[in-house]
């Protein structure tokens, strides 16, 4: 079946992302010959980064980069990693163009510092990455999509140092518009260290075609970012079980362990990354041996870290926070999770102390 606009979102409605990847993934492809005589043209900017969520969409197996371009003929004007133009060639591309879309990867420095992060100069003077993001997003005409973690929310570029504070101010393009004028199109936000490429790729053909993203408050397609890693996690029969690796010697899934006590956040974590998989769907973080450590998480790295330690409560203030009352919602959702944990141990070692007992 060749996907059009209106049965593009009747499948993705109907059939959830996981099945409508599995069985349209190369009709993606396809889906860009509707756009291919209208010339669509594609700016792509890096700001703090590096250069992962670029490196992950140039490897997607399927749709990939260059299949999806050739369909639809996409004039990638600016992409500062794989364009050919340089210096005042490629600037001037930014200073005339009117983007249809708009890709941004990388936290954009909002800080004090008069040259951080800058893309050319003009007149002679260095030009920003948030003074083109401002400029770009208001004259662009389909979507602005922040791609990766760092884009959409900070990501590490945004983390706190030992005095509290991100040394150069970075933000994503979800801070970035609360404080500067929201573009008239469509903001999307998919985070990831690094993003996933099918994702983009989905959003992008859905955007190009006209079908709405449905998004959250936070602007994440709600097509892979409602529901927590932990419901749809391979080990979630282990932890049912109560089976708990102790360390990384029994991490191998093998082992048919939960990775929760080694520092697994998948149960604080929206994204669809155990359904979808990476490497071309063959795998996932938790499934070769690795504990989720909340790369899709609005406030990666603060509030899943440390890494790799089991974590008893949560250690964020939501008064405090970035994101309010739906960190909120998610901070209930996970002390819901963790206070079964915490239950199910304390039975176990209830249980186990009483059978002692009785032995003596």
């Amino acid at each position: 079946m060749k996907l059009t606009r209106r049965n593009f979102g009747k499948l993705l409605a109907s059939m959830g992302a996981t099945a409508f990847l599995t069985t349209y993934k190369s009709e993606v492809v396809r889906a860009f010959e509707d756009a291919k005589d209208k010339g669509v043209k594609l700016v792509w900017l890096q700001g703090q980064s590096d250069t992962a969520c670029t490196v992950s969409l140039l490897q997607a197996s399927d749709p990939d980069l260059y299949d999806a371009v050739e369909e639809l003929k996409v004039q990638i004007a600016f992409h500062t990693t794989i364009m050919p133009d340089f210096g005042e060639k490629a600037i001037r591309v930014l200073e005339e163009i009117e983007p249809d879309v708009l890709v941004l990867e990388g936290s954009i420095p909002t800080g004090n510092m008069e040259n951080a992060c800058t893309v050319g100069e003009v007149n002679g003077k260095p030009v920003t990455i948030a003074q083109w993001v401002k400029e770009l997003s208001a004259r662009t005409r389909v979507a602005v999509v922040g791609f990766g973690s760092c884009a959409s929310f900070g990501g590490i570029p945004s983390a706190r140092d030992f005095e509290g504070r991100s040394p150069t101010n970075a933000v994503g393009l979800y801070q970035f518009f609360q404080s500067n004028p929201k573009p008239s199109v469509p903001v999307i936000n998919i985070p990831g260290c690094p993003g996933h490429p099918d994702w983009l790729m989905t959003v992008l053909a859905a955007t190009l075609l006209g079908v709405n993203i449905e998004v959250d408050g936070l602007g994440r397609p709600k097509l892979f970012f409602s529901q927590l890693i932990h419901d749809n996690c391979a080990r979630r029969g282990f932890y049912d079980e109560g089976w708990f690796a102790e360390s990384f010697a029994e991490s191998d899934f093998s082992k048919k362990k939960c990775l929760f006590k080694v520092g697994c956040r998948g149960p604080v974590t929206y994204s669809a990354c155990a359904e979808t998989k990476w490497n071309g769907g063959v795998n996932v973080c938790m499934n070769a041996g690795a504990p989720c450590i909340g790369c899709m998480h609005p406030e990666f790295p603060d509030a899943v870290s440390p890494f790799y330690a089991e974590q008893r409560k949560l250690e964020i203030d939501a008064t405090k926070t970035l994101f309010g009352s739906l960190t909120t919602a998610v901070l209930v959702g996970a002390a819901a999770y963790i206070g079964t944990h915490i239950y199910k141990e304390n039975k176990e070692n209830n249980l186990k102390k009483k059978k002692e007992g009785e032995k003596k």
